[in-house]
């Protein structure tokens, strides 16, 4: 029953990680269908440019994001040598992917010429941070066993 309601709640994970990626995608798409769903992300780049993402604040982050990269690239090649768990290995290899993505949504012209721009630096972060909290979970999980 236990490991039931883990793959449960894992694959809901996965399944709302998906889902925020292709919903940025979907608003970056919509932009140039809708007129109103472009005035309002439009509108909304204004904001978070003059606040939370200014060029001062992407520096920062872009730091940040680079320091939490090589953070989480070491964990994944110590993970790599020291432990036999497979599905460990592949969660701390998925956490420095999406650590990397932070960090790609913000430098590429790819995405910087996006309208959708900032919506996808927080959809990356957003999967960042769920992958994160799945990859604690099964640290302790994975230490509870050694015990």
């Amino acid at each position: 029953m236990n490991n039931i309601i883990k793959k449960i709640l894992y694959t809901l994970t996965v399944i709302l990680q998906l889902a925020t990626i292709v919903g940025v995608f979907v608003v970056q798409y919509l932009t140039n269908k809708k007129a109103g769903i472009m005035h309002h992300v439009y509108y909304r780049k204004y904001q978070f440019e003059n606040s939370i993402f200014s060029h001062e604040n992407l520096l920062i982050q872009k730091n940040i994001a680079i320091v939490i990269t090589i953070i989480f690239f070491v964990i994944f090649i110590y993970v790599l040598k020291k432990n036999k768990n497979i599905f460990y290995k592949i969660q701390a290899g998925l956490t420095f992917i999406s650590s990397f993505l932070i960090y790609i949504s913000m430098s590429s012209r790819y995405f910087i010429e996006k309208l959708a721009y900032h919506y996808f630096i927080m959809a990356f972060v957003l999967v960042f941070i769920m992958q994160f909290i799945v990859f604690v979970i099964i640290s302790i999980y994975n230490k509870n066993l050694k015990k």
